[in-house]
């Protein structure tokens, strides 16, 4: 298989799995805030964790609070 080839194939899997992402449930969510709001106040930011518990209100997948979570532990090293 060539690099070209691979790549497409790559970002054809990318995109499906994005189309593919499940609506989280309820007690899902909860469960990722809380563990995200935790995570946050272990590393004493709780302005952060207040924030990303209103940001990942409107997440509606799993990656894409995972990705929030990211972006607030790596937003506390540039201030």
């Amino acid at each position: 298989m060539s690099l070209a080839r691979g790549r497409a194939m790559l970002h054809v899997g990318i995109m499906e799995s994005r189309r593919e992402r499940p609506e989280l449930s309820e007690a899902e969510r909860r469960d990722l805030l809380r563990e995200g709001r935790a995570v946050l106040m272990s590393l004493g930011e709780g302005r952060l964790a207040k924030e990303y518990c209103r940001l990942a209100e409107t997440k509606s997948s799993r990656e894409e609070v995972a990705e929030l979570l990211l972006t607030c532990i790596v937003s506390r090293h540039s201030r």
